[in-house]
This record gives structure tokens, sequence and C-alpha cells, in this order.
């Protein structure tokens, strides 16, 4: 069960606030500017990583918004609260009166809380459109796409706590050693300590592969082909569940008859790797009795929307019959601390709370009667689309704890975009690039300072507790969407707390059945519940998917690999670690391989430029084995220019020519 797990101290403890894993701190005794590890559900020894140790240093900083701002005379200048509040509904509501609700936009954050969340959708879709997203939908969306589609959620399948039951842990595209530590020693190095095979597939070396008994290095664009070729070598080898498959899947005979015809050592060639190692993987999994997918950035298609690979491993995982029990599974590791509870409470443009369709009547009207309102029923734009139609169909937004100033887009295109919208008031505790163009900034609170609750990368609900007071005059997320809402749609939003929407929420999302903030105040919950809100759920689809036939259809792949340009390098990029108040520098050399190198008249330690259709940045290089042939990595801080245009490869040059 995925309940409460133990008695976890509340009093002064609350969630990390800069990952998905759900850490469990509070202020340290002796220095409040610094935190300490809480023993908790997921951190159950008690431990921070060094960047939860840095949880509170950004809190005081002085470039913290302590005040309301509004635009006067083309400048933003101080106000006090009632002033900025009417000012921010005068300008959406004159956006809806000289247009329609759907020139209004709405976007989330994963900073902010479930309830907030849940305030910020409500908001949309009272004033009558479907116009609300939250940009970490976009990190993961090819996983979370097959994940929902193929088997009914867009969740993680199973829990960091059953990892220890898998007979092998493949690892995707991702890097927990690094960017979910505490995770990743706890759960996954005590599992390998205790016999499980860590199989790590990326084209980069780093903290996680050192652990792995096998690396694959594909290049770039073969993942889908390489899984697909794990598939036919583990049918070949007698490893297809038959029973699983009969009872639990369809569409099989086809999916057998196109894995008949994959050439394994064609797809290893294909993808640069070894044929053996392809062989020893394959020999691995159909001698493990359990085995669980660990999924990160790395799936996602290039274009943000394609799911081959993800769907490729889910295939192998029906294949074996590794869902519904503790260690299998597909398990998506998000990286920021609500990036699922952004989800569930309804920020998305085609889902309501507990994700129903919008489109679906007796979802819709179950919303409907609990606000007392009727709901949109065509979806809406996702965050993406709408700064596409700034300007042109959309004229305002409400924008809580995001940024889409720096989009993976053109920054000039993203500044003519943002100065042609009529309306734009931004929810956050910084000034940003998209602060600049606002026409009312309101400061808010950071996660450790404010009440709530969060929900971590395997579907646990958790409670937050204010340890520390905000800054100046800067009030919790909540708070101000109540006051937005409040004048905009009138008593629908006045609760009197938190808790309140929280009830609300739980009461029209079939997944939070029964859930209230004290049932999830020690140690959390994990969704779906048993309906009393007390028992949760660690392992989905123990019996059957959640798909109108409740059995999970075998898709097939079109995976023949891509080919880059030969004066190109696939561009890698790592993972930002962290969010609001992460500490620690980044990496900021382009590593290459010795041969890349060589072969550009290039040595370590050298100025290179690099340069796509988007940009070009100047960069240190690094000649290491961290890296495969054809590919340059960077971190995503310092690749940020490169990427505006989603290329997937640059031209690297001496600095000098």
């Amino acid at each position: 069960m995925g309940g409460n797990d133990g008695e976890w101290p509340s009093d002064d403890a609350t969630v990390c606030p800069l990952c998905s894993v759900g850490c469990t701190l509070a202020p340290s005794d002796g220095e409040k500017s610094r935190a300490q590890g809480v023993p908790g559900p997921v951190n159950r020894n008690g431990r921070l990583c060094q960047r939860g140790i840095g949880a509170f240093d950004a809190l005081g900083s002085d470039e913290r918004l302590t005040t309301p701002l509004v635009r006067r005379d083309g400048e933003l200048r101080a106000a006090t609260w009632p002033e900025a509040l009417d000012r921010a509904a005068d300008a959406l509501s004159t956006v809806a009166d000289e247009h329609d609700a759907d020139a209004l936009c709405f976007f989330g954050a994963p900073h902010c809380t479930n309830e907030e969340n849940y305030l910020l959708q409500k908001l949309a879709r009272s004033l009558g459109t479907n116009n609300v997203d939250n940009r970490a939908r976009l990190c993961h969306v090819s996983g979370m796409t097959a994940l929902e589609t193929r088997l009914g959620r867009p969740a993680m399948t199973n829990s960091l706590s059953g990892l220890s039951e898998a007979g092998v842990l493949l690892v995707v595209g991702a890097n927990p050693a690094r960017q979910q530590p505490v995770a990743f020693d706890s759960y996954i190095r005590t599992a390998l300590h205790d016999g499980t095979t860590l199989v790590h597939v990326d084209p980069r070396e780093n903290q996680t592969t050192r652990a792995a008994s096998v690396h694959l290095a594909p290049r770039p664009g073969t993942d889908a082909l390489v899984v697909t070729a794990l598939c036919a070598l583990v049918a070949e080898r007698g490893g297809v569940d038959e029973s699983f498959v009969a009872e639990r899947t369809s569409g099989y005979g086809e999916y057998a008859e196109s894995l008949a015809e994959v050439d394994a050592d064609r797809a290893a060639a294909t993808a640069d790797i070894a044929p053996e190692s392809l062989r020893s993987v394959a020999d691995r999994i159909v001698a493990a009795d359990r085995v669980a997918v660990l999924a990160g950035t790395g799936i996602e298609g290039s274009d943000h929307g394609g799911t081959d690979t993800a769907d490729a491993l889910i295939n192998l995982l029906l294949l074996i019959g590794s869902f519904g029990q503790p260690g299998t599974g597909m398990n998506v590791l998000r990286g920021l601390n609500n990036e699922q509870g952004a989800t569930d409470a309804g920020c998305r443009p085609d889902r309501l709370p507990g994700h129903r369709p919008v489109d679906s009547p007796e979802d819709s009207e179950r919303v409907a009667a609990e606000w007392g309102i009727e709901l949109p029923a065509t979806p809406g734009l996702t965050e993406r689309e709408a700064v596409e139609r700034f300007g042109d169909s959309v004229h305002g937004a409400l924008v809580v704890g995001e940024n889409p100033a720096v989009e993976k887009r053109d920054a000039s295109w993203l500044r003519d975009r943002l100065t042609a919208l009529s309306a734009l008031v931004v929810v956050d505790l910084f000034e940003s690039e998209t602060t600049e163009h606002a026409d009312v900034v309101l400061p808010a609170a950071a996660g450790v300072e404010k009440a709530g609750t969060v929900t971590n990368l395997d579907r646990r609900v958790q409670s937050l507790t204010p340890t520390v007071a905000p800054p100046g005059d800067a009030r919790p997320d909540f708070e101000i969407l109540r006051e937005l809402g409040i004048r905009l749609v009138g008593d629908a939003f006045e609760y009197e707390d938190s808790a309140a929407a929280f009830d609300e929420w739980t009461r029209l999302s079939p997944v939070h059945e029964g859930m209230t903030r004290s049932t999830v105040a020690d140690g959390g919950v994990q969704w779906p519940t048993a309906g009393d809100g007390l028992h949760g759920t660690a392992v989905l689809y123990e019996e059957a998917f959640e798909t109108e036939s409740g059995r999970a259809a075998f898709t097939d792949i079109e995976a023949n690999g891509t080919d880059s340009p030969s004066d190109r390098l696939a561009l890698l990029v790592g993972s930002r670690a962290g969010g609001v108040g992460a500490t620690g520098s980044s990496d900021e050399r382009v590593h290459l391989t010795e041969t890349d190198a060589a072969s550009r008249g290039i040595e370590d330690g050298d100025s290179v430029v690099l340069r796509n259709d988007a940009a070009a940045i100047e960069a240190t290089v690094a000649v290491d084995g961290s890296v495969r042939e054809g590919t340059a990595y960077l971190h995503a801080d310092v690749a940020d220019p490169l990427v505006r245009d989603e290329s997937a490869t640059v031209r690297v040059r001496p600095a000098s020519q």
C-alpha cells in the first residue's frame, strides 16, 4: 500500500522545493539560512542532497520581489495590494469583454502547490476558457502521453520503495544519481547491493553509469530502434510472458510479426553499439523475474511530441509481463517538485482535475455542479500554442511562477509576442525576462514559506508547512489567486484557506477521493486512494489497465534511426537540477570525444564556437570519455540559446577560425 509509512515529524518540517523526490527538511537549528534533513517517507534516514541543504539560500536574496508593482508611464512602480489586484483584474476582464474568454490564457507552475494550480485552472474555466497549461508538461510530454494513451494515467506506474524487488533496472535517458541523488542512494543503490542489475542507456557517461553493470551508448536518435531490437531478442530467446500477453494485452499477433523482421545486429550497427552488449542486456532481461524502467527527458521526442522511445519501452514491459507488481513498470523521473501535481490539479488545456477529459459531458457536469457554472467544452491552447497567438487571438495572460520569455524559441520573436499583449499579469518570486513586459507584477511566497500540498514523482501527496515568513509584502500564490478570483468571478473563490480548496479538489478528482489535508499530513498518501483518503496505491494496474478494454495494446514503432549531417554533432543537453533556490554552479564546458575534437583541430581547453540556425555561443572544450563519438554535450543553462529552434545538431569550430 502507498499510505502512511510511519510517524514523521511535521511541526516545523516541510517538503524540499528543489526536485520531485519529496524529501522532508526543516531550517537548521544553528543556521536558519540552511536546511537540515528530517526523516520522512522518502528520505527515511533524514539525508538531503547538497541542493536540499541550500533550499533556503535564495529566500533572503535582495533580488526577491517584496511589493506589488504596476506599470505607470512605461515603468513598473510600487503599489498597494488592493491597487495592484484591482489593476490586474480590470486588465484581464477588459480583454475578455473586448474579445472573449479565449483571448485569455493562464500559465501555472510546478513550483506552485496543488491548491494553487487548482485555483488557477478554476479561474480560467470559470471565465470561460480552457487555455490553461503548465510548461513542465513539455519536459515529459512524450513519456506521459504514451503512459496516458496506452495504460490510462500520465504518471509513474510504480513506487520508489518497490525498486528493490526488480531484477533489472533499465535506466534510459536519465541520470538519477545526479538529478535525484537521495532517491538513487536510498532505493536504487540499495537494490544494486542486493543483486539488482542496472543497465544504463544514454549516449553520455555520467554519474549513473558508474553504478551500471552495462552501459549502452546509442547514437542519438536511435533509442527506439535499440529498445525494439531488445524486444526482438527477448522474443527470440523465449522471454515473452505468454499468459500476461494473452490476458492483458491486445495486438500481439501483428506486433510479433513485425518483431520477426527486426535484425538486431543491423540495429546495433545503426546505433553504433556492440551487438554482444545488446544480447547481454536481452539475456539479463529474460533471466529477471521483474524489470523496471526508469526514464528521463532523454526519451522525449525532439519535436516534444514523438513517443517512439516511450512506446518501445512500454512494448518491452508488456512483452515480459512486467507491470502490476513492485519492482516493475514504466517510471518517468519528473524533475521539478510539483510537476505531477500541476497536471493532477487540471492545469492542462484538455483535462479537468483528476485527468478527466474536458469534452466529457459526464465529467464536465460533475465539475459544473460543484462550481455552479457552465464549463467550456472545447480543449484549449497549450502554452506553446498560446504564445504563438499573443497579439493575434490571445490578448491577455496570467502567468504564475513561469517565464515564457525564455522558451526554446527565438528571443526577439518572444519579446515581440509579449509586447503584443494588451494585459500581462505575472506572479513570481523574482523579476524576470517576462516581468519586463508585465502590466502588473505580484510578489509570491516560496514553497517553504507557505501551506498546502505537493505531489512527488511517485504520486505521493505531501503536506507543506510554512517554516519561514515570506519577505516584505510577498504573499502565497493561493491568497493572490483567491483575491483575483473574487474580483473576476465572485463568491466561488471565497475560500477560508487552502485546505478548503484541497477538499473541493479531492471531491472532483476520482483518484484523490477521500483525501483531506489531515490524512496527508503524516507522511502523505499516494493516489489513487481506496476512497477513504488514508490508504493509497503504490502499484498501478495490478489487475487491469485503465483503458476501455482493460488491456494495453502493443504498437508498432517506426524506428530506423536518424542521420546527422557529417559536419555536425548531435547536441546533448544536460538537465537543470532543481529550481527556485537551487545552488551549485553548472559545468559550462562543451564535452567532445578525442576523435571529434581532433578532426576539427581542437584540443582540450580550447575556446570554440558552437553554431546552428538559432544562435552561436562560445565555450571551452573538455576532451574526455564522457560522451560518445558524434555528440557534443552542454549543460542546459549554457545550451539555451542553441535550443530555441529545437535544432538537434550543432557545428563546432575553433573560436580562432
